[in-house]
């Protein structure tokens, strides 16, 4: 039963799963490596952009892409929105009181989403979703084969701004020591929406992108918050490669011990991970430097 083949399908799964934690998490990792907010609500960016994705192709019968674009800008203007009213009254105070109130956050868009689209669990379909595509032994539908590709791009997407603009450089230094960056001329107020607007994104996307392979319902976000801090810890707090690389190794673990022993203990691995790795390496497999490979 368990053969070369079987092993190869899981691995696709796993990077399929992967990528979408990845996404989640560079989001997460950004807003808190730059701006030090640990959002609890920032799975609920990944629910709702799941719900705007499914709406607009019930609506409107959108494709894949423009369901994308639709859910990313529609959880960019929610973001923007939370950072706004919500947090940037909470700058520089403590960071309990930012994570009380995403908590806060948290359960009202929540109760948002059980008003607007109700309790029952919804899943994507697009045509793409009954294309098959064979890689040798690996299959799949194309709608799924095509979530690594396009978390890649946003990936690298990220990585260019970060590395090669002037606004990526204003994000790095106020992740690598924000007062200083503040006398050097950098626009905080600006940096943050910056931020929680890619955040968003990142997280929309990954909802979009999922909604596809697991139901949808108002709640979905918690496991999903987990999971994603689950992969800043594992890839260290603040290091945006750090969770690129753990947000695909626990995707690929989880899945094959999905496989190969039982779905019940799949996001248990996560959790017995970060355990281990907080004991042996309390700073996280990769250190904290957001500007670190």
């Amino acid at each position: 039963m368990y053969t070369l083949d079987f092993a190869l399908q899981i691995l696709a799964n796993g990077i399929v799963i992967g990528s979408v934690y990845v996404l989640v998490a560079l989001g997460l990792t950004l807003i808190f490596g730059i701006l030090g907010i640990v959002n609890f609500a920032h799975g609920e960016f990944y629910m709702l952009g799941a719900y705007f994705g499914i709406t607009a192709a019930a609506i409107y019968g959108l494709s894949l892409f423009p369901l994308l674009l639709v859910g990313i800008l529609g959880v960019v203007l929610v973001g923007l929105l939370s950072e706004r009213l919500v947090f940037r009254p909470l700058a520089g105070g403590d960071m309990t009181s930012s994570i009380i109130t995403s908590f806060g956050l948290a359960v009202a868009l929540q109760n948002a989403a059980l008003i607007a689209f109700g309790p029952q669990p919804k899943l994507l379909r697009t045509p793409w979703a009954q294309i098959p595509v064979e890689i040798g032994p690996v299959f799949m539908p194309l709608q799924r084969a095509l979530i690594p590709v396009i978390a890649l791009v946003l990936v690298v997407a990220v990585h260019v701004v970060l590395r090669h603009t002037w606004t990526g450089r204003s994000l790095r230094a106020m992740a690598q020591h924000g007062t200083l960056a503040q006398l050097y001329g950098v626009d905080v107020k600006r940096v943050a929406v910056v931020t929680f607007a890619v955040g968003a994104a990142l997280a929309g996307g990954a909802g979009v992108l999922m909604s596809s392979v697991f139901l949808v319902q108002p709640t979905v976000g918690n496991m999903i918050a987990l999971k994603a801090f689950t992969v800043v810890i594992l890839g260290g707090m603040g290091n945006v490669y750090g969770a690129v690389s753990a947000g695909l190794f626990l995707g690929i673990a989880e899945t094959f011990v999905a496989g190969y022993l039982t779905n019940t203990l799949r996001d248990i691995v996560g959790f017995a991970l970060v355990v281990v790795v907080l004991l042996i390496r309390p700073q996280g497999l990769f250190g904290r430097a957001i500007d670190r490979a």
